[in-house]
């Protein structure tokens, strides 16, 4: 069934896409920085599993360039790695072509990997090819798993991979190899259902695709039919149909969805349910963003279920012939419908018989889940302060760039120390636009950052994230994120699972204001920075306060005593 026609989204759409994310840092700041290549798996889910790896990797050495080498088929899952800058941390994506077959292109890969000059190499697909690259590079140090015969191409290898462990846990082992060995210290293990970060451009436009459909995401529960595998991966289409006409009837909205391959299954299975169908109409992180939104995904084991996995969105995995013990969903937001039964798992692409792993999963099996999951809505979130930097929290200075003149605003460690005493995650919204008119560097804002959470810190405060736009429409493309878009919020709040309908904003200017408005957060105007200047315009939704201090105490009259998440 075709889409509804679309009506008029009161959000900005996204501005056309652009090359690289955020202007880079200079040449001779960027080669100072250590670098290590990180090649990333393949397929969708192996790529997403192997997310809370790289995360932790760059949580325990921020001042390292990683550099993504991902195919096609993965890349774009990774745009949203580009935009962690604000926390310090810097990570570079560069393109693979789908085959390295032939001499000149294998050759002209080679010097493209040699050229990046990395220290060393983290070889996460288990294959051969992957492996020789770095090693024709010279890539000092390799690390990866043995198999397909190419240990003698590594420098550093890992236990053999197995098949009753996560496979997300054993990315991280790798990771952990690499960070014990270069060194000398771990990384923080994976969190389960991590969420993987998206860009505020993805956000924006997920956010559009939905005012698109007419659907209500809260009341929308996602069917996923294919698998890219093969059958023994994929429930009968004929039950996935009789399952959604069973949601349809208990009032839920249905939303099918997959990839290009499924476009064809998914419109024909929305046409007898008379729903709605995008498979193979959006771009993968366009994908994550609409996911973030839906009350819960159904879904065989494929990409499709590990997306849902990774927008933060409740899951039910639908296993045949794989484990969900080395690749199923985790968290206490997923639940597994698998037989068990003699025969399984056998990890093969066809079955001899009737597939009964899968045709034995009863309608009703599923929907039970699916509904108890949808009923419980999604757990864990939290409510937010999101806190404009200059003259909000820190005393106004003209475009900012040393950190010797970083200075709070009288109160402000007390104010956000009571909030984080009620449960609340404190997050700073900062357009820096000294970076797009080059009177800053990236490496600047991130040591202002480095002097601010110190600051904060000796009061007793630990940001929970800090989102920076770098950019400025004078010098340079529009971007999705500068205040008073929307896109800063909706990124941490994707990333860091935040209930944006709890949630306040605190600013003083009309910045602030418009993207608290745009994100459907309550905002408080201080009257210090420029706060005066727009007091007279405050929409009639807005409140205002003296400063930060007395903010606070205004949100934290609005919070439950004490706030359970």
């Amino acid at each position: 069934m075709t889409p509804p026609t679309p009506t008029p989204s009161p959000r900005p759409s996204p501005p056309p896409p652009r090359t690289s994310p955020h202007k880079p840092a200079p040449t001779s700041e960027r080669t100072s920085r250590e670098r290590i290549d990180v090649r990333v798996p393949n397929w969708i889910g192996d790529a997403i599993m192997a997310a809370p790896a790289l995360l932790g990797l760059a949580k325990a050495r921020p001042d390292v360039e990683w550099t993504l080498w991902a195919v096609p088929r993965t890349a774009s899952l990774f745009e949203g790695f580009l935009e962690l800058y604000g926390e310090g941390s810097c990570f570079s994506l560069e393109p693979l072509p789908p085959s390295f077959r032939g001499p000149r292109r294998f050759a002209d890969l080679v010097g493209r990997v040699r050229r990046n000059a990395a220290a060393a190499a983290l070889v996460l697909p288990p294959s051969f090819s992957s492996a020789v690259l770095h090693a024709a590079a010279g890539t000092p140090r390799r690390f990866g798993w043995p198999g397909e015969g190419r240990r003698p191409l590594l420098t550093d290898v890992g236990p053999r991979p197995r098949r009753d462990v996560h496979l997300r846990v054993q990315y991280v082992e790798l990771a952990e190899l690499l960070a014990r060995r270069l060194w000398g210290r771990g990384v923080e293990p994976p969190v389960e259902g991590t969420r993987l970060p998206l860009s505020a451009r993805a956000l924006m436009a997920g956010e559009a695709t939905w005012e698109r459909t007419g659907l209500v995401p809260e009341r929308t529960i996602v069917l996923a039919p294919g698998a890219t595998y093969g059958e023994t991966k994929r429930w009968p289409s004929e039950k996935f149909s009789a399952l959604g006409r069973d949601l349809l009837e208990k009032g839920w909205s249905l939303l099918w969805f997959g990839g290009p391959a499924e476009r064809e299954l998914c419109e024909r299975l929305a046409e007898e349910t008379r729903s709605v169908s995008l498979a193979g109409s959006l771009s993968l992180p366009e994908s994550l963003a609409c996911l973030t939104r839906v009350r819960a995904m159904i879904s065989n084991d494929s990409g499709a279920m590990h997306m849902a996995q990774a927008s933060g969105t409740p899951v039910v995995g639908i296993f045949g012939s794989t484990s969900p013990t080395w690749t199923g969903p985790v968290g206490p937001d997923a639940r597994v419908v698998h037989l068990g039964i003699h025969c399984s798992p056998c990890f093969s692409r066809t079955c001899p018989t009737a597939i009964e792993c899968l045709t034995g999963i009863e309608v009703s099996t599923v929907r039970e889940q699916a509904l108890e999951l949808a009923s419980q809505g999604r757990t864990g979130l939290r409510p937010a302060v999101f806190i404009d930097r200059d003259g909000t929290l820190i005393e106004l200075v003209p475009y900012l760039r040393r950190p010797e003149d970083v200075r709070l605003v009288p109160g402000a460690g007390k104010a956000l120390r009571e909030l984080a005493d009620r449960g609340v995650a404190l997050v700073v919204i900062t357009n820096q636009s000294v970076v797009a008119r080059g009177e800053a560097t990236e490496d600047d804002v991130a040591r202002v950052h480095e002097r601010l959470r110190e600051l904060l810190a000796a009061e007793g405060v630990i940001l929970d994230g800090i989102e920076v736009c770098p950019h400025h429409p004078d010098f340079g493309p529009e971007c999705a994120c500068r205040k008073p878009s929307p896109g800063m919020i909706l990124r941490a709040a994707h990333r860091l699972g935040i209930d944006l309908e709890r949630s306040w904003m605190i600013g003083d200017n009309e910045g602030d204001v418009g993207a608290a408005e745009a994100a459907g957060v309550r905002f408080v105007l201080v009257r210090t920075g420029y706060g005066r200047d727009v007091e007279p315009g405050l929409p009639d939704s807005g409140s205002v306060a003296d400063d930060i201090t007395i903010a606070s105490q205004e949100i934290l009259s609005s919070l439950p005593t004490p706030f359970q998440a």
